[in-house]
């Protein structure tokens, strides 16, 4: 979905013409539960001509082999967060209001995330990647 009704906000290219009451109404459809259900939310800017034109990247089959490693490495046992891993994700319950059920998303994809790297803990590194993944400000509801 857009960050606002126009469609421009976040997009360094264009210029975002939504008034502040506009953008309030359009966050207030958005309730904070049924964005923290979400487990990844990303924003992905529009693309420049360059990125479109630009050559393949990682191929699929290299992707496709990662995907299956990590939901084995999951299957057998999902890596135990170390306790640097815990205090973030503390300090982030606290500092970043996460609810009980955004807390464990957060964790999970940490999980996810140590396994795709091939860790054998969730580190703190995971946690912090996994908060990136959280709603972004533009769309919190106040």
């Amino acid at each position: 979905m857009n960050l606002c009704p126009c469609g421009a906000r976040g997009d360094a290219a264009a210029e975002c013409l939504c008034s502040p009451q506009r953008l309030a109404a359009f966050r207030d459809k958005l309730s904070r539960a049924l964005l923290d259900r979400f487990d990844l939310v990303v924003t992905v800017p529009r693309p420049r001509s360059v990125e479109l034109a630009a050559g393949a990247s990682e191929a699929s089959d290299a992707v496709r082999a990662r995907v299956v490693s990590a939901r084995a490495r999951l299957r057998s046992g999902v890596p135990r967060r170390t306790r640097e891993a815990d205090d973030l994700l503390s300090h982030a319950v606290d500092r970043l209001a996460l609810s009980g059920r955004g807390r464990a998303r957060v964790a999970r994809v940490a999980q996810t995330v140590a396994a795709l790297a091939g860790a054998e803990h969730a580190e703190a590194a995971h946690v912090a990647e996994a908060l990136t993944y959280r709603t972004p400000r533009e769309l919190e509801v106040r």
